[in-house]
């Protein structure tokens, strides 16, 4: 695969040119970019630098990758998870509650839309809905669920393949996508010149790098990520294109997906922006300090260090541990330890297709079916969300909680590997 990277060297936030590296991951490859055996090594992979910038503290990568053939085959869904469809059912029902109670024909627009799962709840609500999908895959499984979905990339120019009807929109949502967008600020303008100017709201779930950084999930740091948000940082950047966030507290803590980051915007002037009062982003001082973000480069090195030990200990100890998730977890985390080889396998409730190794780590990618048919000892959890139903599922097999080490755990250096009984 032959990929294009442009170097930037401007804010993608506030186009100031102060900027200051604080992460360096050598030669990462794609998250979803897994290798059949006889190509392995031929992988795209290139380094991530992380830097923030001086002027407006936002986090982010200063290289942009060509994406768009990777996009097109790109897989990854979380369909299958109940914990995930009762998140977007949760979400959808809280959003057309709080903002358009007893609204009818109103027209939901979700950009990165996946295969659709999150379209379908607000359909169930009586809603019109329309993705825009860059993978031809979760297009297809979008259609065939009912979802019109456009396959494409979303860019500015894209306002104009939008259906007539959905070039006036009530809801545009993202759901972990705004964190791919090369050029955030862009996407924002294009967002409210189709939103209606009264009531539309802009929905947008990220990955929240107070959360990240709290937790050292450095897998989140990927190439196709281009930046990491606070509540304080999303607040300002929203507003730089004159829109005001009324809400972080969408749906409640307790029933959100991993580290995410709901925030709901309105355009500045909108008769819900004079309803609903600016909300109070939570973010700690602490982000405020330049030196605090080096502080948490070291600290995410020693995360590493103790994953590398965590395997170590277990397989000197004559124990085998498999991976569960090949999400961007699974594999970035991989990619970056010393010992991933060390697994069995990384273990996917849908692998994107048999005999494929994990990127950069090589470690080979298998179904549910494996850990019946050739058990391991361990498994270290990357999809940590979804711990409670990840062991639901493995007890038919006989896997007890003991055996069950959370990435997050193993992190903090949390964790006394013991032989399974």
């Amino acid at each position: 695969m032959s990929i294009q990277i442009h170097q930037l060297s401007r804010c993608r936030a506030c186009g100031g040119s102060r900027l200051r590296r604080f992460l360096n991951f050598p030669q990462m490859p794609f998250t979803d970019d897994f290798i059949a055996r006889e190509k392995f090594g031929t992988e795209f992979r290139h380094d991530i630098h992380v830097f923030v910038c001086e002027e407006c503290l936002t986090a982010q990568t200063q290289h942009d990758v060509d994406v768009g053939d990777y996009y097109e085959d790109y897989q990854y869904s979380v369909g299958a998870s109940q914990t995930a469809s009762r998140f977007m059912r949760l979400l959808a029902t809280n959003l057309l509650a709080k903002y358009f109670p007893g609204g009818k024909n109103l027209k939901v627009l979700e950009v990165g839309s996946g295969d659709g799962g999150q379209l379908l709840a607000f359909k169930e609500h009586g809603c019109a809905v329309l993705g825009y999908e860059p993978s031809s895959t979760l297009t297809r499984v979008a259609e065939g669920q009912g979802v019109p979905t456009i396959q494409g990339l979303f860019g500015a120019e894209s306002v104009q393949r939008l259906p007539a009807e959905f070039k006036r929109a009530d809801v545009v949502m993202l759901s972990y996508t705004f964190d791919h967008l090369p050029q955030p600020r862009e996407f924002l303008a294009a967002a409210r010149s189709i939103l209606n100017p009264e009531t539309g709201v802009l929905v947008v779930e990220i990955h929240d790098l107070e959360k990240i950084l709290e937790r050292q999930e450095f897998c989140l740091f990927e190439h196709e990520h281009s930046i990491y948000l606070t509540a304080a940082t999303a607040a300002a950047l929203a507003a730089r294109e004159d829109l005001t966030v009324i809400d972080f507290d969408l749906v409640p803590e307790a029933d959100r997906r991993a580290n995410s980051l709901i925030f709901v915007a309105t355009p500045q002037n909108s008769a819900l922006a004079k309803r609903f009062p600016k909300a109070k982003p939570a973010t700690p001082a602490s982000f405020n300090e330049l030196s605090f973000y080096q502080e948490q480069g070291d600290k995410i090195q020693r995360g590493i260090q103790n994953l590398d030990a965590f395997v170590d200990q277990v397989t000197a100890d004559g124990q085998s541990l498999a991976g569960y998730g090949a999400g961007g977890r699974g594999v970035m985390t991989l990619a970056a330890m010393r010992s991933a080889p060390k697994l069995r396998y990384l273990v996917d409730k849908k692998p994107k297709r048999e005999n494929l190794l994990v990127p950069k780590s090589g470690v080979p990618l298998v179904g549910l079916a494996a850990l019946k048919e050739s058990p391991v000892n361990k498994i270290l959890v990357f999809s940590f969300g979804y711990m409670k139903e990840i062991q639901a599922d493995l007890a038919a097999f006989g896997y007890k909680p003991n055996q069950f080490h959370s990435l997050l755990d193993v992190l903090a250096g949390n964790f006394a590997p013991h032989r399974a009984k």
